[in-house]
């Protein structure tokens, strides 16, 4: 694995490392996924994306005891949203998307990361976050729209020998 870089890298990879430890399949979705492609966003937590089997439910209780965190679930009246908590990591464990993905069709399109961490395209963040229309999210989306315009711009330009 590559060295992290940023502090949302750092925070990844620990749980990267522990979530392989523990046999739990993610893809990071939100704010974090267009950190580490560039977005000149912040985000105070890192949302996963897991497949909804009790198997995995397990696996994230156990991600938590990896991680040195609390785990409330449910998070919310309501939700089925995991949170797991340090003093310096907040991690959101999702098993549904307001956008109604499916996990396979995200992971499908997903970024494999040098650090071993798979996140979802800028397309997908964009598209879960326009579908869940929190007045933070809608804050978002210029910034994410705009970064993939200029993404797309650069794949285009003519490349410099």
């Amino acid at each position: 694995m590559a060295p992290a870089s940023s502090f949302e890298e750092r925070q990844l990879l620990l749980i990267v490392e522990a979530a392989q430890r523990v046999g739990l399949e993610f893809v990071v979705i939100g704010n974090a996924s267009a950190a580490m492609q560039g977005a000149p966003i912040m985000t105070q937590d890192i949302d996963l994306f897991v497949r909804d089997l009790k198997r995995n439910r397990e696996k994230i209780r156990a991600l938590a005891t990896a991680l040195g965190a609390s785990c409330n679930q449910p998070f919310l009246p309501g939700s089925e949203m995991f949170r797991l908590e340090t003093n310096e990591l907040v991690v959101d464990c999702l098993f549904r998307l307001s956008s109604n993905q499916r996990f396979e069709s995200v992971r499908s399109r997903a970024i494999a990361l040098p650090i071993g961490a798979l996140v979802a395209t800028l397309e997908d963040v964009i598209l879960q976050k326009r579908a869940a229309g929190r007045a933070k999210d809608k804050a978002t989306l210029p910034i994410l729209e705009q970064t993939l315009k200029v993404r797309e711009l650069l794949e285009k330009a003519p490349k410099r020998k």
